[in-house]
C-alpha cells in the first residue's frame, strides 16, 4: 500500500524554526531576490511588447495589411521542407549523437532559437533525416491543440527535425529576423488555417499556400537591426534572471537548512526588538548582494519610443527629464554620475548601427550641460559644495 500523511504524522514532522529577527532577515533578503527576478520578467515583456510595437509601426497589421505591401504565398520567401523520422525499428538511426533531432518541444514560442534536443541521430540515421543549417525558420504545423500551432525558432546550428515541423530557408530577398517577427505577429493568423478535428495540422501544401505581407528588403532589414539590438538586450536579461532563479533558490535551501550566515544581514528599518518593554529600532537593511547597474523601468519605457525619435540627442533629452524624475528628493547628482547614466542609456538604446558603443560625443556633453542649465533655472536642481568629495555637485530638490 501506499503510504500516506494524516493529521498525526503530519504534526509530527519537525521542521527547523529559526528566531524571530533571523526569519524577517531570510524573508527580506529572499523578497529583494524576488523583487529582482520580478523586475526581469517585466523588462522582458516590455522588450518583447517594444519589437511588437516596431513592427506594426513599421509595417501596419501584417494580416489586415493596410499599407498595402505585397502579399504573396510563403513558397516566395523561400524554399519550403517538412522534417522526417527516421524508423524506429532500426536502432542504428539513434544509437549516437551526431546530430540533434529537433520537435516541437523545441520550439518554445519564446526563445528566439529552438532549444537543445534531448535526442539525437546518428550519422546513419541523419542520411535518412531532413537537416538545415543555420539561418532558418522552424515552425510547428502538427500539434494536439491549436495553441501550439504556429510556434516558431530560427536555427542557429545544423539540426535535423520532425514531420511536425514545416521549415522556412529564405531567399536572399527575406531578412531572417523580419520573417521571424512576422511569424510571432502571425500565429493566430496560420492557426486559422489549421484542420479544425482532434489533430491540428497544417500541412507542407496548405502552408506554402499561406499568404503573407513581403515589404521590401531594405524595409526589412532596418527592421533586422532593430531587432538585433532588442534580441541582444532581451538575451542578457534572460541570462541575469535564469542567475536570480538559481540565486533564490540556493539560498532558500541554504535558510531553512540553518546554512546561511546572517549575522552581516541587519533587520530591516521598519522591525525591532522589545527590550525592557522599549521598541529599539535596527540600522537600515541593506541586501548583501551587490547593487546592480541594470536599465531600468524608465529607460526601457524610452526605448519603446526610440524608433520615433529624431537622432541621439532627442532621445538622451527625453531620459534627463525621466532621470530627473526619478530621481529621489535632496539628492547628490555628481557629474561623472550624471555621465556614466547617461552613456549606460545610449549603449542600451543605440539600435542604428553594429559595432562597440562608442563614447558621449562633444554634441552629448553640450546637449547634457545644456539641460542642466535649464533645470538650474526652473529650480529643479540646485548647486552644492560636497565637503567629501570637495567638487561642486548638483542636488535635486523636492518639489513644493
Amino acid at each position: 500500500m501506499g503510504k500516506t500523511l494524516n493529521s498525526k504524522s503530519l504534526a509530527e514532522i519537525e521542521i527547523p524554526l529559526p528566531p524571530l529577527d533571523d526569519q524577517i532577515r531570510i524573508a527580506h533578503l529572499l523578497g529583494k531576490v524576488d523583487g529582482l527576478i520580478a523586475q526581469r520578467k517585466q523588462h522582458l515583456q516590455q522588450l518583447d511588447d517594444l519589437l511588437k510595437s516596431v513592427f506594426l509601426e513599421m509595417f501596419g497589421d501584417p494580416v489586415r495589411n493596410e499599407k498595402g505591401w505585397d502579399k504573396p504565398e510563403l513558397k516566395a520567401f523561400g524554399k519550403i521542407s517538412t522534417g522526417n523520422t527516421p524508423p524506429r525499428n532500426d536502432p542504428a538511426n539513434y544509437d549516437d549523437d551526431f546530430i540533434e533531432w529537433i520537435k516541437t518541444d523545441n520550439i518554445t514560442g519564446d526563445a528566439v532559437f529552438v532549444t537543445p534536443s534531448t535526442e539525437h541521430l546518428s550519422e546513419f540515421g541523419a542520411r535518412k533525416a531532413r537537416t538545415l543549417t543555420n539561418g532558418a525558420l522552424l515552425v510547428a504545423c502538427i500539434a494536439g491543440s491549436v495553441e501550439s500551432i504556429g510556434r516558431a525558432a530560427l536555427t542557429d546550428r545544423t539540426v535535423s527535425f520532425n514531420q511536425q515541423i514545416n521549415a522556412i530557408q529564405p531567399g536572399a530577398d527575406v531578412n531572417l529576423l523580419y520573417l521571424y517577427g512576422l511569424f510571432k505577429l502571425c500565429r493566430a493568423y496560420l492557426q486559422s488555417h489549421a484542420t479544425k478535428g482532434m489533430k491540428k495540422i497544417l500541412t507542407k501544401g496548405e502552408f506554402e499556400q499561406i499568404t503573407m505581407i513581403k515589404p521590401p528588403l531594405d524595409f526589412q532589414n532596418q527592421f533586422g537591426v532593430i531587432s538585433k539590438r532588442i534580441e541582444g538586450i532581451k538575451s542578457r536579461y534572460q541570462q541575469s534572471l535564469t542567475e536570480l532563479e538559481v540565486l533564490y533558490g540556493a539560498l532558500s535551501q541554504k535558510a531553512f537548512k540553518g546554512e546561511l550566515d546572517l549575522s552581516r544581514v541587519p533587520l530591516p528599518i521598519d522591525q525591532g526588538r522589545q527590550i525592557n518593554g522599549e521598541l529599539v529600532e535596527q540600522q537600515a537593511y541593506r541586501s548583501p548582494l551587490p547593487e546592480e547597474a541594470v536599465t531600468p523601468t524608465a529607460v526601457i519605457n524610452d526605448l519603446v519610443q526610440a524608433t520615433q525619435l529624431q537622432g541621439r540627442g532627442e532621445l538622451l533629452a527625453r531620459w534627463f527629464s525621466q532621470y530627473l524624475t526619478n530621481t529621489s528628493p535632496d539628492a547628490s547628482l555628481g557629474s561623472a554620475q550624471l555621465l556614466e547614466a547617461a552613456w549606460q542609456t545610449v549603449q542600451e538604446t543605440r539600435l542604428e548601427t553594429d559595432g562597440e558603443t562608442p563614447a558621449l560625443t562633444l554634441d552629448d556633453y553640450d546637449a547634457l550641460k545644456d539641460w542642466v542649465f535649464k533645470a538650474l533655472a526652473s529650480g529643479e536642481l540646485n548647486q552644492r559644495f560636497d565637503t567629501n568629495s570637495n567638487r561642486v555637485a548638483l542636488q535635486k530638490l523636492a518639489a513644493n
